[in-house]
């Protein structure tokens, strides 16, 4: 994922904890595809810089950036910026409507940054490939499905409102463990606290 170079992996897990804000040492490790005792190595060299990189002890302990300690803006590789770019072509392919002012915002930034190459390799993509299933018949609005994948992570009770075909609508509280987009629909799985 992020290559085999220590100093990629460093600055990756640099800005893992500046974007995210706390990391647990596992889901480093996972992430930079390296063990847990070269993410503490990669703690020490951090520190070593002066990076302000604060842990936490305890089964629940996790690593964090001093409150209020920011890196200037890092460059995006070639890599990085086409998986970027067609991720935003994704997101609007799959009917995010409510986020299409920030992947259009985020979209044109990015193509301002990429070298003329790497922007025609995007249009490439962006011309050529098909999606195999259509958009969403109706587009949920992004910030439901943000809403809804918060609730996933966090593990949180929702309470939405369900349309069946024979019962109108009602309300439910549901625990919801997935959303998934497919068939032109999108899903959430979960428990129903009312059946």
């Amino acid at each position: 994922m992020y290559g085999y170079r220590p100093t990629t992996r460093l600055l990756s897990m640099l800005e893992l904890l500046q974007a995210r804000g706390r990391m647990g040492g596992p889901e480093l490790a996972k992430r930079l595809e390296v063990g847990e005792r070269t993410v503490r190595r990669y703690v020490a060299m951090l520190q070593e810089m002066g990076v302000p990189v604060e842990a936490e002890r305890g089964r629940y302990g996790a690593y964090t950036l001093r409150p209020g300690f920011k890196l200037p803006p890092i460059m995006f590789t070639d890599e990085e910026a086409l998986a970027l770019a067609l991720g935003l072509l994704s997101a609007r392919r799959l009917g995010l409507s409510g986020a299409a002012p920030a992947v259009e915002g985020a979209q044109a930034k990015l193509e301002r940054v990429m070298p003329e190459g790497l922007r025609e390799r995007v249009r490439t993509f962006e011309e050529v490939v098909v999606p195999a299933a259509a958009a969403p018949a109706r587009l949920p609005a992004g910030e439901v499905v943000v809403t809804l994948s918060a609730a996933v992570r966090e593990r949180k009770r929702v309470r939405m409102r369900y349309r069946s075909g024979d019962s109108g609508e009602t309300r439910r509280d549901v625990d919801p463990y997935a959303v998934v987009q497919g068939d032109a629909f999108w899903y959430t799985f979960g428990y129903c606290h009312l059946r």
